[in-house]
């Protein structure tokens, strides 16, 4: 699985999301290395756990921001990152569940873990360059 290397596509110049936009990379990167590794299933649940949280508090800080900053997209905005976390608890409480079974079913594992990389590389990437990158105007105002 590869890697998801930080560039100016996902940079918003925004620092705080910068910022928090990369600890979400990182920890995104961790699990499709560890994935890539074949890693045990108790670590590929624990990292996948805390970027759920992480983007849980991220999104929180980004709505407070576009909140300040009057993006009148907010709206709009909140909803994708609902749907965003109920998509990936989903695939968490899918993730645990197979955990204590995961010795039994080896192919279920491997399919399940190929189905959470493909969905992390792809929110993280898609949500800053097509959700993200709209409130940018907004919030630089700010600044």
């Amino acid at each position: 699985m590869t890697v998801i290397e930080w560039s100016n596509e996902l940079k918003l110049g925004v620092p705080a999301m910068d910022a928090e936009h990369r600890q979400l990379l990182k920890l995104t990167n961790d699990f499709l290395v560890a994935a890539d590794g074949h890693a045990p299933f108790p670590r590929l649940a624990r990292i996948m756990g805390e970027l759920i949280a992480r983007t849980r508090i991220h999104f929180q800080a980004e709505e407070t921001l576009l909140d300040r900053a009057a993006y009148p997209g907010l709206a709009g905005h909140k909803a994708a990152h609902g749907r965003l976390l109920v998509e990936a608890q989903r695939l968490y409480e899918r993730f645990t569940a197979l955990e204590t079974t995961a010795r039994a079913d080896q192919t279920a594992t491997r399919a399940l873990t190929r189905e959470a990389a493909r969905f992390l590389q792809r929110w993280l990437v898609d949500h800053i360059t097509a959700e993200d990158r709209s409130y940018r105007p907004y919030v630089l105002r700010l600044t």
